[in-house]
């Protein structure tokens, strides 16, 4: 019994020293803020809470591996040529939220098992100068949803 509690005892800390090490080396990717035209945000172990409030907003990059992170693009406003941002989800959960009113274009790839959802306004009921936005989302083994919604489920 003291073996056990002594090996749960330093698997614990390991747990504990990875995430730390995992937070503080994933932050160190960043770049950006709330209010760039460009952001990137990495999250290890850990979580994002983002909202995007960019006067032109041209390009972006998310990515999670073992965490969870709610990007809300619906306060940013969209470059005039367009914004393509990039998911990367690895045994995570994302949710991305758009505004209602822009014309979305999703590239995506699953790999073992992962599952996008999509709810968007279709782009055939958009004007033809509706902003528009381009996701390019890898999901593998993990979810992601990209929705007008605020709740994301």
């Amino acid at each position: 019994m003291r073996r056990l509690l002594k090996t749960l005892l330093l698997l614990s800390a390991a747990m504990a020293v990875a995430r730390l090490t995992a937070t503080v080396v994933s932050r160190q990717f960043e770049e950006g803020s709330e209010v760039s035209d460009e952001f990137r945000r990495v999250r290890c172990m850990d979580g994002l809470d983002f909202t995007s409030r960019a006067a032109g907003l041209r390009r972006a990059r998310v990515s999670v591996v073992l965490g969870g992170a709610k990007v809300d693009l619906r306060n940013a406003v969209i470059d005039p040529a367009g914004a393509t941002i990039s998911l990367e989800n690895t045994l995570g959960g994302l949710v991305l939220n758009v505004r209602d009113d822009w014309a979305v274009t999703i590239d995506e790839v699953l790999v073992g098992g992962g599952e996008n959802e999509v709810r968007v306004t279709p782009p055939d009921e958009l004007p033809d100068d509706a902003p528009r936005l381009n996701v390019e989302v890898v999901t593998r083994l993990g979810g992601t949803v990209i929705t007008t919604g605020g709740s994301g489920r």
